[in-house]
């Protein structure tokens, strides 16, 4: 695969872009200021485990659309349910046959969806579970778990964030946090708010392992003390386990949530859970109704089609035991090749087999985002777009090779530029930023002109 030479097109498009969509990108985690200088800027077509930007550079593509693929892009099977879905129509005056096959497969499918509720991204359907969960208990309070990453662009979520821009206190005041992995932390949060937490909502997994049976703990404490337990699979759905990540560990929450690569890149997510909390949203009930995901394009046929054949074929092929197999290998290769390259101290893999993370450190393992960036460049430079991880059924033998191949360059690129000293000159442009940062010149997500404890970086004083 010959290597990217340059990305004059793609940055040319990017600059007309910027001036017509905030950003250059419609996610953050997309944006420009995500990757290193000499990175693709715009993407023109993707197939199977590949994609190529406009400038006509090829990469082996490990990313796969901030893992909203499973089995590859462009998979005939899924597109071909599409293209016949597509000719009985989109969308209808009147609930659609689809939405009652794909309910009742997924019904069948998921063991803790006793019903569930369509919706077109992950922020729709885990803000519909923090209302239900408000709704069923009475409570005002929901908490989130302060070790996982994102859960909704909404503001009960964004408000706690450094990106709170726009959004009154008193809405960011109604959203607690609490620690993963720590029994008695959640405990003294419900010490604190007796009797006025309606919901805990988490990730299962991210990327460390449940301890000492916390998960079951969880399920235990949220029961005695009246609040509802959400899980956010997003992206442990399908890749732990067809049926989520609560299936391995064995334990049902009251309410899940799925998204990204249920549809493999087509738009769809769903919400799924316990008959009283979910009925809420519907019309046999004497309570007050729940204005619950009543959305134009919820009954849009496309994704659901998309993810009727998705989860279909996932099944079909074994997808999970495809992607912990090819996880292991990966995970297991790049370790070995960091320490033959002298840089396991700094170039390490964190999180599960089937879903892991390259993280660029310190050698106290605290992230480095200039090194990250200058390990990122070269990685690009052969062909290798891998700024997170998503393992699909389109990779394998000869994408392993190739990666190992192209990452053990960009190891031994950053054990020179440690050992010379010159970390931050070792690579064009800015190094990558946060995405949630006060201000867009921020280098750090706690910004020192806002939090004198901070570390005061050279951005705080501008």
């Amino acid at each position: 695969m010959s290597a990217p030479q340059n990305f004059q097109r793609g940055q040319a498009i990017l600059e007309k872009f910027s001036a017509l969509v905030p950003g250059g990108s419609h996610t953050y985690s997309k944006g420009a200021d995500q990757f290193p200088a000499r990175s693709p800027k715009i993407m023109a077509r993707a197939q199977g485990a590949y994609c190529w930007d406009v400038d006509g550079n090829r990469y082996l593509d490990w990313a796969m659309g901030n893992r909203v693929i499973i089995l590859g892009h462009g998979y005939p099977a899924v597109n071909e349910a599409v293209k016949r879905q597509i000719d009985l129509g989109l969308n209808f005056t009147c609930p659609g046959l689809l939405e009652y096959e794909l309910a009742d497969y997924l019904v069948n499918l998921w063991p803790a969806a006793e019903m569930v509720k369509f919706g077109k991204n992950g922020s729709d359907v885990t803000s519909a579970a923090i209302r239900l969960a408000r709704a069923h208990t009475g409570r005002k309070y929901v908490a989130y778990c302060a070790d996982h990453p994102f859960f909704s662009i909404h503001d009960w979520f964004i408000g706690t964030t450094p990106m709170s821009a726009g959004i009154p206190e008193e809405t960011s005041a109604l959203t607690l946090r609490f620690p993963y992995n720590d029994i008695a932390g959640v405990e003294a949060l419900f010490r604190r708010y007796p009797g006025q937490i309606a919901a805990l909502i988490l990730e299962p997994v991210k990327n460390e392992e449940p301890r000492d049976q916390y998960l079951q703990k969880l399920r235990q404490l949220t029961q005695r003390e009246g609040a509802l337990l959400v899980f956010d699979e997003m992206i442990s759905g399908l890749r732990f386990d067809l049926r989520g990540a609560q299936h391995l560990w064995g334990v049902s929450p009251d309410l899940s949530t799925f998204g990204k690569a249920i549809g493999n890149g087509y738009s769809i997510s769903v919400l799924a859970g316990r008959r009283d909390v979910m009925e809420l949203g519907g019309l046999g009930h004497r309570k007050r109704r729940v204005f619950l995901l009543s959305q134009t394009h919820g009954s849009e046929t496309v994704g659901l089609a998309a993810c009727k054949a998705t989860l279909e074929e996932c099944q079909r092929v074994d997808v999970s035991k495809h992607v912990w197999s090819v996880g292991k290998r990966l995970v297991s290769g790049l370790r070995d090749l960091a320490r033959a390259e002298g840089v396991a101290e700094h170039v390490r893999v964190i999180g599960f087999d089937c879903n892991p993370q390259i993280l660029c450190t310190r050698a106290d393992g605290v992230y480095w985002p200039a090194l990250h960036t200058s390990f990122h460049e070269e990685a690009i430079a052969r062909g290798i777009l891998i700024p997170w991880t998503s393992i699909t059924y389109a990779h394998g033998e000869t994408e392993l090779t190739m990666t190992f191949e192209a990452l053990q360059h960009a190891m031994r690129k950053v054990r020179r530029a440690l050992e010379e000293e010159r970390v931050e000159q070792s690579f064009e442009g800015e190094p990558v930023k946060p995405v949630f940062r006060p201000y867009n010149h921020c280098r750090q997500s706690r910004c020192g002109r806002l939090h004198p404890d901070a570390e005061q970086l050279d951005c705080c004083k501008e």
